[in-house]
């Protein structure tokens, strides 16, 4: 009971801060959401990397956070194509790890500090895009559907996985998460899917387009918060932080759209953006 008027009180703020950033991105300042969410990825990968450390995995931290800023930089600013900047840092890794000949735990350092950065600023670089992939100015809208359906769908999730979840999804990987709390997500997206739609879109996307894109969304942050969970019970962590009551550090905050956001982006490339 506790946990959950902390998770309604902070959840409250936090709704109302979200509200407010996006309000303030379309009327005043074009692009501030991104620069929070690339804070947030940064903290996110920085905890990640504090996790592997506590629980006895060496890496280059900040090589990797460095790696971090300049994909998230490089997906606002279209540098150079995301292929062609992958490459280039893993060689310069590499090349950087034969030069320091540091042979002991030579394996576990190097794939420590490229999964940071694979699966939190790579991953959530696709927020960048989606924010531009569409050229008369909707991109601000495709992310308010994106943090809503993900968010939507967690709270649904928590809420009647916690009071009716009696069947277990993957209790070896996330011991407390429900097929029913499953379901109540997929419905809650749908319902934050909508609003957005009819709100932020005005109605000009079609019914089909907007659900196929929140259960796209949904079932991508069902699975990141699912693969958040498996890093962390792999760390012995239950928190990656406790930057804020009830609900964690920053990696616990941006799970859901470790998966989602990539699905978004390439359901969104492959279909309403194709041409």
């Amino acid at each position: 009971m506790k946990d959950l008027k902390q998770r309604l009180g902070f959840g409250t703020l936090l709704v109302a801060a979200i509200v407010g950033l996006f309000l303030l991105d379309k009327s005043v300042f074009p692009g501030v959401t991104m620069i929070v969410l690339g804070l947030l990825a940064l903290g996110a990968q920085n905890e990640f990397y504090t996790m592997l450390k506590n629980s006895g995995h060496p890496s280059r931290q900040g090589v990797g956070l460095v790696f971090g800023a300049i994909t998230l930089l490089n997906a606002w600013f279209a540098w150079v194509p995301v292929g062609g900047l992958i490459v280039g840092l893993l060689v310069g890794y590499l090349v950087m790890e034969v030069l320091s000949r540091q042979v002991e735990q030579a394996p576990v350092r190097i794939g420590s500090t490229l999964l940071g950065w694979m699966v939190v600023p790579l991953l959530l670089s696709s927020m960048m895009q989606i924010r531009q992939i569409d050229p008369s100015g909707l991109g601000w809208e495709w992310i308010m559907l994106l943090v809503v359906a993900c968010k939507a769908g967690d709270s649904s999730a928590y809420l009647v996985g916690g009071a009716m979840g009696k069947h277990k999804l993957i209790p070896t990987v996330s011991p407390n998460k429900s097929w029913e709390g499953a379901i109540a997500s997929v419905l809650g997206a749908l319902l934050g899917g909508y609003i957005v739609a009819t709100w932020a879109f005005e109605g000009v996307l079609a019914t089909s387009t907007w659900i196929v894109a929140v259960l796209v969304t949904n079932l991508g942050a069902q699975f990141g918060d699912l693969a958040e969970s498996l890093l962390k019970r792999g760390c012995k962590t239950k928190d990656s932080a406790t930057a804020v009551p009830a609900f964690g550090g920053s990696f616990d905050m941006v799970d859901s759209f470790l998966i989602a956001a990539p699905a978004l982006h390439g359901y969104l490339a492959l279909t309403v953006y194709s041409a």
